[in-house]
């Protein structure tokens, strides 16, 4: 079974890390990004929200309507305007087995790396597991 652990949202999403039974290692934690709406949701591997999360803040400063801002192996990030509103699209590749996009208002993204940093430091402190607990109490106690 799943285990999952809410980060937090903004207005228009949320943020939550998975533990996978079935796999090992980083392949054991992913971040989902899901819309609140619940339309969409993009999961991505353990080792990237962190990334994410600097390419997010980067993007935000090079914000331009139109321009892809970020691509890799994962997304694509890519700044739209409409109207009075900027956003940014977070779009699964073609690597992924479903294409998803999940636009993201720009007043957000701030706050949404802040949670996919939090992820990331999450998923470090539980990949860590029950082996930082002593197996029994020192005599002291």
């Amino acid at each position: 079974m799943d285990e999952r652990y809410p980060i937090g949202e903004t207005e228009s999403v949320t943020v939550a890390v998975i533990r996978h039974d079935r796999e090992e290692g980083y392949r054991r934690w992913s971040a989902a990004i899901g819309l609140r709406t619940g339309e969409g949701t993009i999961h991505v591997p353990g080792h990237y929200p962190g990334v994410l999360a600097a390419r997010l803040r980067s993007a935000d400063l090079r914000f331009a309507p139109g321009a892809r801002l970020g691509r890799d192996e994962y997304l694509d990030l890519t700044a739209l305007a409409r109207e009075d509103e900027e956003t940014l699209a977070l779009s699964s590749t073609a690597r992924s087995p479903v294409r998803v996009t999940v636009e993201v208002p720009r007043r957000e993204l701030e706050r949404l790396a802040g949670l996919l940093a939090a992820a990331q430091t999450l998923i470090e402190e539980l990949r860590q597991g029950l082996g930082i607990v002593p197996d029994s109490v020192p005599d002291a106690f």
